[in-house]
């Protein structure tokens, strides 16, 4: 989906993301604001289970979202927000995968 949209990768670091308005875009961010604490707290704990709950859990709210919004509208602002909303949630799950020596699939 990111390589299909076309848009250079470098600029959604300049996205309003003020357009993310529907409560499960809303809901998807706050569960990526989590992701720091998770980490933490699997660290000091030893506990890796919690982080692979959490990133279970982030992959299916991205899934429920993928199904029940567009991400490729034609109002180019919206696009971008919910693009950079998706390459956080691709590079959130990259990360902790890599935490957890799992490799992550460009491709399903």
């Amino acid at each position: 989906m990111l390589a299909q949209s076309g848009m250079d990768l470098a600029r959604l670091s300049a996205v309003d993301l003020g357009r993310l308005k529907s409560q499960k875009e809303l809901a998807l961010a706050q569960r990526l604001a989590e992701y720091p604490e998770v980490v933490s707290v699997a660290a000091q704990e030893l506990a890796p289970h919690s982080l692979a709950f959490y990133l279970r859990e982030l992959a299916a709210e991205f899934h429920s979202y993928y199904n029940a919004e567009r991400i490729l509208v034609d109002d180019e602002t919206l696009r971008s927000a919910r693009l950079a909303l998706s390459a956080a949630v691709r590079q959130t799950l990259a990360n902790g995968l890599s935490l957890l020596g799992v490799s992550a699939p460009e491709k399903m």
